[in-house]
């Protein structure tokens, strides 16, 4: 009866200090403007996290890199000096190079293929490794599938496009699927598109066509080419000492808020992008559908790359191959 009574007496603390455990409002940044999908994907995580919680676990959303750019952001998630971050996964790919599978070029058909991916274990055993580098990984959302825009006219085969300056972001991956193609492939950070396109320092962007909408590239732009070479996912990250210093409830029910707004946020982006196609179309911009003949330029000339990139690391082959079983859903 006395080894019952002093277990209960424990269980009877523990409750008491569950019930008593402080609630917790952490800070999230983010890079994008309030129109893009990465800042949906804060907003459905905040009113998810919040109500499963019953408000024990409060999110404030900083948009529009108020926290710092991609760079900036991701660091601070990684050292704590920003509580969480939906960030584009490219800007982490330097600490974990397993991380380019997100973006193999050509691989994922559509917004319901990558919903699937998103939530598959061989995306799961990516993020967790960012537990090594003092990061949460809660899942994986999406920006937008990624296109072409130029300041001159749209782009219509693989011989349009050489040596055009391109902007691509940060990341070995992308310069070489882009050296292949045959631009001139030019790594800037993405607050510094804008004024690039304007002053003629670049010719194009690969570039998602809710970014197109929210930075207002459209004011310089003349034409997209929807080449849907890749994704451009984000993570939602949190700094693992604070995510640690939660209580279980707290963890439980942050974890459970990305889990259901994972798909969601996936498949809203489609319906953004049928908004902002309708918006070029009303500005008369052109936007170029690419030939079968040219969709094979593209496909043979990335090839090789993820040929590379799948050598490189065990989880980047398994997730290749998981996605090359997916195929197009129905229209």
């Amino acid at each position: 009866m006395r080894h019952f009574a002093i277990c209960t007496g424990i269980g009877a603390a523990l409750l008491a200090s569950t019930a008593m455990a402080e609630p917790v409002t952490l800070r999230l940044g983010h890079p994008v403007f309030e129109f893009h999908p990465i800042h949906d994907t804060a907003v459905r995580f905040k009113e998810a996290v919040e109500r499963i919680s019953n408000g024990d676990v409060k999110v404030d959303i900083y948009p529009s890199r108020q926290l710092g750019d991609v760079k900036e952001l991701a660091e601070g998630v990684q050292f704590g000096t920003v509580d969480m971050t939906v960030n584009s996964t490219s800007a982490y790919a330097t600490l974990e190079p397993s991380i380019d599978a997100f973006q193999l070029p050509g691989l994922i058909p559509d917004y319901a293929g990558f919903a699937t991916m998103a939530k598959s274990p061989e995306a799961r055993a990516i993020m967790d490794r960012l537990e090594n580098h003092g990061m949460i990984a809660l899942g994986v959302y999406d920006g937008g599938l990624r296109h072409f825009m130029t300041v001159g006219e749209p782009v219509e085969s693989i011989a349009d496009m050489q040596g055009l300056k391109t902007r691509v972001a940060p990341n070995r991956m992308f310069l070489d699927a882009w050296t292949a193609v045959g631009v001139n492939p030019t790594p800037m950070a993405y607050g510094e598109v804008y004024s690039a396109l304007e002053t003629g320092t670049l010719d194009a962007v690969e570039i998602n066509l809710t970014s197109i909408e929210s930075e207002k590239y459209y004011e310089i732009g003349k034409g997209v080419t929807l080449t849907g070479h890749y994704f451009w996912p984000g993570f939602l990250l949190v700094n693992k000492a604070k995510f640690d210093s939660l209580t279980p409830e707290q963890q439980a029910a942050m974890r459970q808020a990305a889990d259901e707004t994972v798909e969601p946020q996936v498949m809203a982006v489609a319906d953004l992008d049928k908004q902002v196609l309708a918006h070029l179309e009303e500005l008369q911009i052109p936007v170029v559908t690419p030939s079968d003949a040219f969709k094979a330029e593209l496909a043979a000339a990335f090839a090789p790359v993820v040929e590379k990139y799948e050598a490189v690391d065990p989880l980047i082959a398994a997730f290749a191959a998981k996605a090359k079983t997916l195929t197009p859903a129905a229209q």
